[in-house]
């Protein structure tokens, strides 16, 4: 009796890569997402195509597939895997609520990212109560946007969890001036990033800025905001 294939044996059918196994998982947790948010959909063929990938060919070749591998670029090292599908939740859960356009193009980007930490710290608040612990660090100052930003940026540009040497080579290359200019990379981040203290003083030339008039702007709560979203440079 043959057994019956399931969506994951496309992985090894279609013989694809650790990364394009991890694209495809989040592109099966679309769908049925999608499919939950948008039941009205269900019968319009363009819909279905756009949302879901072929059945009986590469999955790799459809618009979802492409779609998912640049979530899964910007966010790799940011969500955990298991955090996919709650950011693809909160993300369809906010933006239905506004009436707003649903496709996967809307789980790409800065907008997108900012749901679901608006919608991440709600949620760790109220399980902060429930648990009787301390409540969830600020989201929405705009020292603490900027510097989600950046995290999220810089994320991004290292393929992952940033290292002292990925970031090292950005500035000697003069790739960090040029994200400090276009404010890809906040001057908060800069002004408190132990990465970066070492080059401080040649980044504030080629910047052309006066790094105490930003520490100045700093207070305790974006501090420890700082500390907990780039714990990993302390280690």
């Amino acid at each position: 009796m043959v057994e019956k294939l399931t969506k994951l044996d496309a992985i090894f059918q279609w013989n694809m890569t650790t990364p394009e196994a991890e694209t495809y998982k989040i592109a099966l947790t679309w769908e049925s997402e999608i499919d939950k948010y948008t039941p009205e959909h269900a019968k319009n063929p363009e819909w279905h195509r756009r949302n879901h990938v072929s059945k009986n060919g590469d999955p790799r070749k459809s618009f979802l597939f492409k779609q998912c591998w640049k979530l899964r670029r910007e966010t790799k090292g940011l969500l955990k895997e298991e955090e996919i599908r709650l950011y693809i939740s909160a993300n369809l859960t906010i933006l239905k609520a506004h009436n707003a356009y649903m496709e996967i193009n809307t789980m790409c980007g800065e907008q997108a990212w900012f749901r679901w930490k608006i919608w991440k710290r709600l949620y760790d608040k109220k399980m902060a109560q429930i648990n009787n612990n301390p409540p969830p660090l600020p989201a929405n100052s705009k020292l603490i946007r900027e510097l989600a930003r950046t995290k999220r940026f810089i994320f991004e540009r290292c393929d992952g969890e940033p290292t002292k040497e990925k970031i090292h080579t950005f500035i000697q290359e003069g790739f960090f001036k040029v994200w400090i200019l276009q404010t890809k990379v906040s001057m908060y981040y800069v002004t408190l990033s132990p990465y970066v203290k070492d080059f401080l003083d040649k980044l504030s030339k080629e910047c052309i800025f006066d790094i105490t008039l930003f520490q100045e702007k700093l207070d305790q709560e974006v501090i420890d905001y700082f500390n907990f979203e780039f714990q990993h440079e302390f280690k």
